[in-house]
């Protein structure tokens, strides 16, 4: 879960002239190893996020129930991370059922982003996660390939 406001390293470079800005970051985590949070730099941008190890706990704080929808909610998204981008007849093939709801729901919690006709995780949810892109997610070869396989 990330911060509301990204901080431009740009801006921080304007604030902190004289210092070096990743040992600076590295040197606040430090001071944040025994709390949930963590600064992440991302790109040209910084950010204060939740520890990936805390997703667990934040989503029973908010309330996510296993349920049938959530079950079809983390299926499309998964679908969505290693597939993407990806449209959505081919994500109704995988599952043989109608993903729009899921999707629609998907894109309000700002979890994936629309491209056209095709779908892929935003980066709201790669923060969530701590990840910097998808490449980075657990088996992301071999489930890709299992995706693209699917779709043949």
């Amino acid at each position: 879960m990330a911060s509301s406001g990204k901080i431009k390293l740009a801006t921080l470079k304007k604030f902190f002239v004289d210092f070096d800005l990743d040992y600076l970051i590295d040197q606040a985590n430090h001071q944040l190893q025994n709390t949930g949070f963590l600064i992440y730099k991302n790109g040209q941008n910084v950010e204060i996020v939740t520890k990936p190890e805390l997703a667990k706990y934040l989503i029973n704080f908010f309330g996510f129930a296993e349920n049938e929808t959530t079950q079809d909610f983390l299926e499309v998204l998964a679908i969505i991370a290693y597939g993407g981008p990806i449209k959505l007849a081919e994500i109704n093939k995988i599952r043989h059922k109608s993903s729009l709801l899921a999707i629609r729901s998907l894109i309000k919690e700002g979890l994936i982003r629309k491209d056209k006709f095709s779908y892929q995780v935003s980066e709201a949810f790669l923060n969530f996660l701590g990840f910097k892109n998808v490449t980075q997610l657990p088996d992301y070869k071999k489930l890709r390939r299992e995706i693209k396989k699917s779709l043949q």
